[in-house]
């Protein structure tokens, strides 16, 4: 039977990530590409800043804002919900329909209150 997706994922996650780090007891150490993923969505969590070196060998300075949808990932993980990414929801063409039909009644009231001229009665 061939392995699933899951399971690469899970065999590449062990694997050990390219840079090392540096931890609370100044001890540098290797990390696996898990750890590695997981620090990441610590960083966007909590907002971050870093330096950026452009091609004209300049460097530029960025702030992050904290994510709210990392935040609420980590916050259901460590709660023990089981987190699914949340897709785009798609629009209904029963919601377009009266989308539209709303934006013709305000632009018809609009007009009707307000005369050719711009004036309001």
């Amino acid at each position: 039977m061939p392995k699933r997706l899951t399971d690469y994922l899970e065999m590449i996650g062990q694997e050990i990530h390219d840079t090392s780090y540096l931890d609370a007891e100044n001890t540098i150490r290797v990390i696996t590409k898990d750890e590695q993923l997981a620090r990441e969505i610590w960083k966007r969590a909590l907002g971050h800043e870093e330096n950026i070196v452009n091609a004209d060998k300049t460097v530029t300075h960025r702030t992050f804002s904290p994510d709210p949808k990392a935040q609420e990932f980590i916050f259901e993980r460590r709660e023990g919900k089981f987190v699914t990414p949340q897709e785009e929801r798609s629009i209904s063409l029963l919601e377009k329909i009266s989308n539209i039909v709303k934006s013709q009644v305000n632009e018809s009231a609009e007009r009707i209150v307000n005369d050719d001229n711009g004036n309001t009665p």
